[in-house]
């Protein structure tokens, strides 16, 4: 099994990849649109310079952001997928428990004939709310 930091670094490896490899075709119409209104005299060399730095300074930044931010990500995702599992199972227990199944855990009691499913859980939710509630003394 890999280490966190493994799979992270991998995703990392992943994303750079694409991202060094993607096309860019609206870069490049951007470039032939600049050097048409500067040929033609509707723009100044200086300023196409300039609009043509910030839109590389825009695509670097957007580049960097999927960097920094999708191989985390990619790991959160993953690590979800494998804890639902584990939600799965407590959830399982958890009705076994309430149909009054002896073996927590055990699949399939909601389907088995005669156990005890509860069809209606507004009390347990009514508690839980009342349970979150923090006490707040009067002064008089």
């Amino acid at each position: 099994m890999s280490s966190r930091r493994s799979r992270e670094t991998a995703y990392g490896d992943l994303v750079a990849g694409l991202l060094d490899v993607r096309r860019d075709p609206a870069t490049q119409r951007f470039d032939a649109e600049l050097a048409a209104a500067e040929d033609d005299g509707r723009i100044d060399a200086q300023t196409a310079r300039v609009l043509r730095w910030w839109q590389r300074e825009s695509l670097r930044s957007v580049v960097e952001h999927a960097r920094l931010v999708v191989p985390p990500t990619l790991l959160a995702l993953e690590q979800a997928a494998e804890g639902a599992g584990a939600d799965v199972e407590t959830a399982a227990a958890s009705l076994a428990r309430v149909a009054g199944d002896e073996a927590p855990g055990a699949a399939g009691t909601a389907g088995r004939p005669g156990a005890a499913v509860p069809t209606d859980l507004e009390e347990r939710r009514r508690r839980m709310l009342v349970a979150g509630l923090t006490r707040v003394r009067r002064e008089q």
